[in-house]
């Protein structure tokens, strides 16, 4: 509400009571006070008031409106009750929040709320899973040693799935070369038999 708009109110709350006394400064007093509402929010405040006391202050106009913007906000919660959907991915927490909030504020204004074309917002819904040449980092690679495939996680000899990668994927993957899981585990197997010949010659030496 501008300094304009401020007469205007102080007219119209003289004419709503009478008894009230104002002066040539009443205006600019109010107006450092309520220049933060509209004059449509005042007026209607105002009026209210009106119909309950011979005066009106400006504190009591800044209480009504106040309640009614909390009223307001508060009828759009609830599941069914908001007149608009949040223009936000939910998966993108602040954003959804920030848009939440900008939606509660519109509501408490007083301002329209009109829902938007449901294929507008399902548009953006979704997101592509990555090809598996599209990734970086361990999970581009299968694990050679839990055999998890590329994109998912590792898992432990029971089945669980680990929240860390076991160390010959990120090898694999630092390395640049998928090892082939049978051959790693032929290699294994002829290491281990390896080391037991030489257990064994080692004993037949002695």
């Amino acid at each position: 509400m501008n300094s304009q708009e401020a007469v205007l109110l102080t007219r119209y709350v003289k004419a709503l009571c009478p008894q009230q006394k104002f002066d040539e400064f009443t205006a600019d007093a109010w107006h450092d006070v309520l220049g933060h509402l509209t004059l449509l929010e005042c007026r209607s405040a105002a009026a209210e008031m009106a119909r309950r006391k011979p005066f009106v202050s400006p504190a009591e106009i800044i209480d009504v409106i106040r309640q009614r913007r909390g009223n307001n906000a508060r009828d759009i919660q609830g599941p069914g009750l908001p007149a608009a959907v949040p223009d936000a991915d939910p998966d993108d927490v602040t954003a959804y929040l920030a848009a939440v909030r900008a939606q509660r504020t519109r509501a408490g204004d007083g301002q329209e709320l009109k829902p938007r074309d449901m294929k507008a917002l399902l548009s953006s819904v979704g997101r592509d899973v990555p090809a598996e040449g599209d990734t970086k980092g361990p999970l581009s690679v299968p694990c050679p040693h839990c055999r998890a495939k590329a994109l998912h996680a590792c898992r432990s000899h029971g089945g669980r799935r680990l929240s860390l990668f076991h160390p010959s994927r990120i090898d694999a993957a630092n390395g640049g070369v998928v090892p082939d899981p049978d051959a790693e585990i032929a290699r294994r197997k002829a290491a281990s038999a390896a080391a037991l010949a030489d257990r064994e010659q080692s004993g037949e030496a002695s």
